[in-house]
């Protein structure tokens, strides 16, 4: 669980008469996090009985985990496999030991190979992304490509450093070819579009898809 407390008063020795945090809660699956987030709305009503106030919880955002496709992801395998591992120069390994070095991490430079297809994990791990929801309604094939040094914090000065020269710019380029070529070879293969909706179909199963928020313009409106 994350938080931001946005607005808690604007003088140090008053009780302010208007307050407001900004939480956000995950897990693995929608059916993992739902619970988290109806204790979070518990926690917020508690709350407001101990202080003796009115309160208000606003959705503003909600999505779903990544529903693989190892069909589709084979095809992705291949095609990085062809472009081989991203090469650097001696200046961008200096760079990548440079950002390390700031950051207090082992000094192993950057990694650009390609690894095998991993088998399909049941907590993979990773960051939040709203692909998931697409990924419940058409096959979804995704990749990852290195933009930053290895060990180095994400979220941070030296990953956004690291993105806007040329380790980054060879990491979209190589992932933007990949991409490019499995589109490609999916659209000139019926069969293998076949195989992809029937692993998509399989792994749906019976699940109904039901979005977080409701149809209609985004609740940008929601602060009082």
């Amino acid at each position: 669980m994350h938080y931001h407390i946005q607005d808690a008063g604007q003088v140090v020795n008053v009780v302010p008469d208007y307050s407001r945090i900004w939480v956000r809660v995950r897990d693995i699956t929608k059916e993992g996090l739902q619970p988290v987030y109806d204790q979070v709305r518990r926690m917020a009503g508690g709350a407001a009985i101990m202080a003796n106030v009115e309160h208000k919880v606003s959705l503003i955002s909600g999505i779903h985990d990544l529903l693989p496709n190892r069909t589709g992801g084979s095809i992705m395998q291949k095609n990085l496999e062809i472009l081989g591992d991203i090469q650097y120069t001696q200046d961008e390994i200096d760079f990548a030991l440079d950002m390390q070095k700031a950051n207090g991490k082992p000094l192993i430079g950057i990694d650009g190979k390609i690894r095998p297809l991993r088998e399909t994990l049941e907590s993979p791990g990773g960051g939040s992304t709203d692909v998931g929801d697409v990924s419940y309604n058409v096959p979804v094939v995704s990749l990852a490509a290195t933009t930053a040094p290895k060990g180095v914090p994400w979220h941070s000065w030296s990953v956004v450093a690291s993105s806007g020269m040329s380790i980054g710019h060879k990491g979209m380029l190589h992932a933007a070819k990949a991409l490019g070529m499995s589109m490609i070879d999916i659209y000139k293969d019926k069969k293998l579009r076949e195989e992809i909706k029937k692993e998509f179909d399989e792994r749906i199963g019976d699940y109904n898809y039901d979005p977080y928020l409701n149809p209609g313009p985004p609740p940008i409106d929601y602060v009082d």
